[in-house]
């Protein structure tokens, strides 16, 4: 079965479902669910207008009125859901997703046995003529009975409303689609859920710049930056990588205002200064690292921590970005590792713009996590992968299948569980491989390499002509009581990976680099173990040193 590219449509039955308007702005990820302030923008809920059962019902399956997903060997069931977006008057959108909530059913079967495998959950957009075209892409979560899932639509979405307004109805396909695994069998809730499209307005539409390497050119554009400070009453400087000849903007992230130059920040001997008073988001630090703890009779009281861990839009929303011209450029990162050389056949089919299928494997980073566009909050920048995907089809124009089977709270022991079922059931031309964060426990780091050589080699069983790009993870707050030496080991452990047809990425040495001129909160999304938009512009541009020569 190729799940990517369809001709022939699945049999359909079913009928209308009443839609429910969702909530917007919450997103449940990992295992907590937290509401994301949603800042200038908004998102849109888009009703089902149709919804029905496609594929083959699932023999012992109880889930009346209620639509099946499954992909298990004696057949496959899915649903396909229909919009309406003729009254969108946006002619384009930053971010667009469905949140599935998935209920698992107990399906059981004689002879079968649960089994730790799981597969993926894809969309489709449906042509006219039956043909499908992936839309989005989710791996399955393991254990519970009910699980959230938002699949990010937003390119499907936006080629549609480039369609005049009478034109642009969209009909998706969803199925569960990777190897087939007992008990794999799910019901979406009786109120179907709707689309979610976030407004473009006061959107900068601005990813090739984002893009752009920082430690070229004329400009660095919108480095993060966060102002913690003891006292008020004081001055305080922005750290930056490099001296500030001319400084363009200083942008507010949690409301997307421009700072007055003059009143909220001045340029002083290449340094970008916040005067007492400044409207910045200048945080106490009294203040800004306590934390409440329940006490044992049940009372709270705030503590004071060296770390602040805080998922969701909380540190977005306190950053600032600066767009500057370097006075100098005194300051590099390490010389990349690899170069496209080392994948000669992604290499060849770039340059033909032969169609190139890309699955990202990962942890929380990979997926997203903290990124603006995940936590639904201007400006909606998606997370590293779907930058890259971006700029190798701005470059080559090669027709590109990206699938992103992260997971949050992955390690490279529990990818070598799923690595057939969500990658190489696929057979992709380039997996994106970027575990270590979870890996650096004194148990797990020391089987790091030997996982991620078994990973590669249980792909290449399926797909010998498979090629990587390993990436070396971020780094933990080294406020943390484990400091940094475990990171440290597993950027090591990775980078001596032997394998051929593989390519390095080393973001922690890349990190710890910029850690010589910045902060570690200026690049954090949580305080902890995740990027903000900025390190994940980060990502990026040093995995497309690798792909773009």
């Amino acid at each position: 079965m190729n799940p990517i590219n369809r001709s022939t449509p699945m049999p359909a039955s079913g009928g209308q479902i009443t839609p429910r308007l969702r909530l917007a702005g919450v997103i449940l990820c990992a295992l907590a669910s937290f509401a994301s302030a949603i800042a200038m923008s908004s998102l849109q809920s888009i009703p089902v207008t149709r919804a029905a059962a496609i594929g083959t019902l699932v023999p012992g399956a109880e889930a009346p009125g209620r639509l099946l997903l499954s992909n298990e060997p004696a057949g496959a069931a899915g649903a396909r859901l229909d919009f309406d977006l003729g009254k969108v008057a946006a002619k384009m959108t930053p971010s667009a997703r469905i949140t599935l909530d998935l209920e698992k059913l107990p399906v059981k079967r004689p002879g079968q046995s649960t089994g730790v495998e799981r597969g993926a959950i894809h969309l489709f957009t449906v042509a006219a003529d039956g043909s499908e075209t992936l839309a989005g892409s989710i791996h399955l979560k393991p254990g519970g009975t009910v699980a959230s899932y938002p699949v990010d639509v937003t390119d499907a979405v936006n080629r549609v409303l480039a369609r005049p307004a009478g034109e642009r109805k969209v009909r998706f396909a969803i199925r569960l689609t990777g190897k087939p695994a007992a008990y794999e069998v799910y019901a979406l809730p009786t109120t179907v859920p709707p689309l979610e499209i976030a407004s473009p307005q006061d959107w900068p539409d601005d990813w090739d710049r984002r893009i752009t390497s920082i430690v070229r050119g004329t400009e660095v554009y919108r480095e993060s930056c966060i102002a913690v400070i003891e006292d008020r009453s004081k001055e305080v400087e922005l750290k930056l990588l490099y001296p500030a000849k001319t400084v363009t903007e200083v942008i507010a992230l949690g409301t997307g205002e421009r700072l007055q130059e003059g009143r909220d920040w001045v340029l002083r001997g290449g340094r970008v200064v916040l005067p007492p008073g400044s409207r910045a988001p200048v945080q106490l630090a009294a203040e800004f690292f306590l934390a409440p703890r329940k006490e044992k009779d049940g009372s709270v009281t705030m503590v004071r921590n060296a770390i602040k861990l805080t998922s969701g839009a909380w540190y977005h929303e306190r950053q600032m970005e600066v767009t500057y011209e370097p006075a100098t450029r005194d300051w590099n990162w390490p010389a990349a590792h690899s170069s496209l050389d080392q994948l000669p056949r992604t290499k060849k089919l770039l340059q033909a713009k032969a169609p190139l299928k890309v699955v990202l494997f990962g942890d929380s980073i990979s997926a997203g996590y903290d990124s603006s566009r995940i936590n639904a909050v201007w400006p909606y920048q998606p997370p590293f992968g779907d930058l890259v995907i971006w700029q190798l089809k701005q470059t080559y124009g090669a027709p590109i299948t990206f699938m992103n089977h992260a997971r949050g709270g992955g390690t490279s022991s529990h990818a070598l569980t799923q690595v057939d079922s969500q990658v190489a059931w696929f057979k992709p031309d380039l997996v994106l491989l970027a575990y270590g964060m979870n890996d650096r426990s004194a148990a797990r780091r020391v089987g790091y390499r030997e996982n991620l050589e078994k990973i590669i080699d249980a792909v290449r069983a399926r797909s010998p002509e498979t090629e990587f790009v390993l990436i070396t993870p971020m780094l933990n707050n080294p406020k943390q009581a484990t400091g940094l030496d475990p990171v440290k080991f597993i950027r090591d452990e990775g980078l001596r990976v032997a394998r051929p047809g593989v390519a390095f990425v080393d973001v922690t040495s890349t990190e710890l680099s910029m850690l010589e001129r910045k902060d570690y909160l200026d690049l954090s999304g949580n305080g902890a173990n995740h990027p903000n938009d900025f390190l994940h512009r980060i990502y990026a541009q040093r995995i497309l040193e690798v792909l773009i020569p």
